[in-house]
């Protein structure tokens, strides 16, 4: 089998089974094509091998990997919020009332970009714990 399919039936992500290839815990080849190929008794054997803390490493990972993705969409999309009210503001400056709702409608969302940046030390204290735990894991 190939390796998404063996990343099916263990219920992991692909680049984890290219991960487990890579640093040993699972045995694969490489057929002609190129393509990983796993037997089945090599991914039956290593999936009697994994413990509740390697599954622990594994989906910590992956969610410390939707949070960064989720944390850089909400900075890109206050950033674009703060250019296109930027642009608005242009577009109404001759008209005082439309100017005052552009101008709270630019600091809301420069609110949104100063707590999306302000996240960022989270994220990033986040991914270090993460790492941190997983390099325990595989030094133990």
């Amino acid at each position: 089998m190939n390796a998404k399919e063996a990343a099916l039936l263990l219920g992991v992500h692909y680049k984890t089974i290219l991960n487990m290839i890579n640093d040993g815990r699972l045995a694969a080849s490489k057929s002609d094509s190129g393509d990983w190929v796993i037997s089945e008794s090599d991914l039956a054997a290593r999936e009697q091998q994994i413990d509740d803390k390697e599954f622990v490493t594994i989906y910590t990972h992956m969610a410390v990997q939707l949070i960064e993705k989720a944390h850089h969409r909400a900075i890109n999309a206050a950033r674009e919020e703060l250019i296109h009210v930027a642009r608005a503001m242009i577009k109404v400056k001759d008209n005082r009332n439309e100017l005052n709702q552009q101008v709270k409608r630019l600091q809301n969302a420069l609110d949104a970009y100063k707590a999306a940046e302000a996240f960022t030390l989270t994220v990033d204290s986040i991914k270090k714990q993460a790492e941190s735990e997983n390099h325990d894991f595989i030094s133990n």
